[in-house]
């Protein structure tokens, strides 16, 4: 089956090839009549020759006789413009005059009726006309013999003047066509118009605007659509109410418990009496927090993924400032940092780096990168927070000296719920660097991760294009 790649092209392929056969097929009717016409025109001026030629033949000595109407033949070959032939004779040829071997018709002619027939003569072909009568008073010498009368002209002139007005018709026709074509082209366009117009109504709306579209000045065609459109997106609505609410009641619902539980726990500890229950009690704690951590990413996930289904390439971003944005996610880690004794700090250019990007998102990222870092490296390690600038690309680097990762854990990061062979020994749950990664796509960003060459260590990129911009004198400073 034929594939097109719009409604235009699909009812000008199908209309122009049925309109061109539709005027071909009038064109060879026409041609059909109009030589049936031309024909009939014709003949009757052969039919006019036969009769001025019967008014004046002669038959009063028992013979055959004429007196030749040769300024008749020269005025039927002017408004014919072919030449003409005659032929009197009589039935049983005793008689003949004009030329004797123009051919007969194939069957036998009535009294009084004329026939035309079209045969060759002197190798060209002939148009003939002829009639048999019976003479005045039988007064010929055989008076059962009757008197044939043929007249024929060339057909030159005749296929001449058919052809010439075919080729008029054609002309015409074919003008009419181009004429119908353009007027289709246009109509069609006209008629498609609302679509073009109804699509970039929805490809300029904002992503939050969930409004029905308003079908009333819209053809009847395409309302249908336009109500399939409206319904799924009261069902998308719905969905994403029906989601958005799940979000809110399980960050209340679940946090708020598993804090709760947390201080109870840490109390009860206070209070154990022995150093068993103590361990029971630490090791219950520990668990809790892990299950806190898993609900606050599975959480951070779902609204990431959100996100990611309401934004589009079209939403402005905004213009947001990586150094002031990495130096207070910075600050916000330094106590955790400073529980393992880290040497933990950034290095930022003394000027403002501007990206375009959504910041609540790029804070997410960041605080999962470098909670990952100092999460899997060992007490004493160094990480690092910097910014770097290239020529086309603005580049947001967390460095460390962990264990780091293999290849092939490298080549899968970014899996909902997949975890390096180095992190296996701690608790985690594998959801960091998927919502850093969905993030990353989010905001046209590229998420890179490769080890250190000659020591350990990971290196995690947050890579984005730079926007040209003049940056005022700002100081900034780094602190370890």
């Amino acid at each position: 089956m034929m594939k097109f790649k719009s409604l235009k092209s699909t009812l000008l392929w199908l209309l122009i090839p049925a309109l061109v056969i539709t005027m071909l097929i009038s064109l060879w009717a026409s041609n059909l009549e109009l030589r049936g016409q031309v024909n009939t025109a014709f003949d009757r001026s052969l039919a006019g020759a036969i009769r001025s030629i019967e008014v004046n033949i002669k038959t009063e000595d028992g013979g055959l006789a004429m007196e030749q109407p040769f300024y008749m033949l020269e005025f039927f070959e002017l408004t014919t413009r072919s030449t003409a032939y005659f032929r009197v004779a009589t039935e049983d040829r005793l008689t003949e005059i004009g030329y004797v071997d123009l051919p007969l018709p194939t069957t036998p002619l009535d009294t009084g009726k004329a026939v035309f027939y079209n045969r060759d003569y002197l190798d060209q072909p002939m148009r003939i006309a002829a009639i048999a009568i019976r003479p005045k008073d039988g007064l010929l010498y055989n008076p059962e013999s009757r008197i044939i009368i043929q007249v024929a002209e060339s057909m030159s002139s005749r296929e001449d003047f058919i052809n010439q007005l075919i080729w008029q018709s054609v002309r015409k026709d074919f003008v009419v066509l181009a004429i119908f074509i353009l007027l289709l082209s246009g109509g069609i366009i006209i008629a498609l118009r609302p679509l073009k117009t109804l699509s970039s109504e929805i490809k300029n709306r904002s992503f939050d605007n969930l409004l029905p579209i308003d079908e009333k000045e819209l053809p009847k065609e395409i309302k249908p659509l336009v109500q399939a459109i409206n319904l799924h997106l009261a069902r998308y609505i719905k969905r994403n109410i029906t989601q958005q609410q799940f979000l809110d009641d399980a960050s209340h619902q679940l946090r708020t418990p598993l804090s709760v539980l947390n201080m109870q726990v840490d109390y009860a500890k206070k209070l154990a009496k022995t150093t068993e229950m103590e361990e029971v009690l630490t090791a219950i704690q520990q668990r809790l927090g892990n299950t806190i951590q898993l609900t606050n990413q599975l959480l951070a996930l779902a609204k990431v993924r959100d996100a990611a289904d309401k934004l589009t390439a079209n939403v402005s971003r905004e213009t947001i400032d990586i150094c002031q944005l990495a130096a207070e996610v910075v600050g916000n880690l330094l106590p955790t940092a400073r529980k393992k004794r880290m040497d933990y700090g950034q290095e930022l250019p003394e000027h403002p780096v501007m990206i375009n990007g959504i910041e609540w998102l790029l804070k997410e990222a960041l605080s999962n990168i470098i909670s990952n870092s100092i999460k899997y490296c060992p007490v004493r390690s160094h990480i690092t927070v910097s910014v770097l600038e290239e020529k086309d690309h603005i580049i947001l680097q967390v460095e460390d000296n962990g264990p780091g990762m293999s290849p092939e854990d490298i080549a899968l990061a970014g899996k909902r719920f997949r975890r390096g062979a180095s992190g296996k020994e701690k608790y985690g749950s594998g959801l960091g660097l998927a919502i850093v990664n969905t993030i990353a796509e989010i905001n046209q960003a590229r998420l890179e991760i490769f080890s250190k060459k000659n020591e350990t260590g990971l290196i995690v990129r947050l890579v984005f294009n730079k926007i040209p911009m003049d940056y005022p004198d700002k100081s900034r400073f780094s602190s370890n």
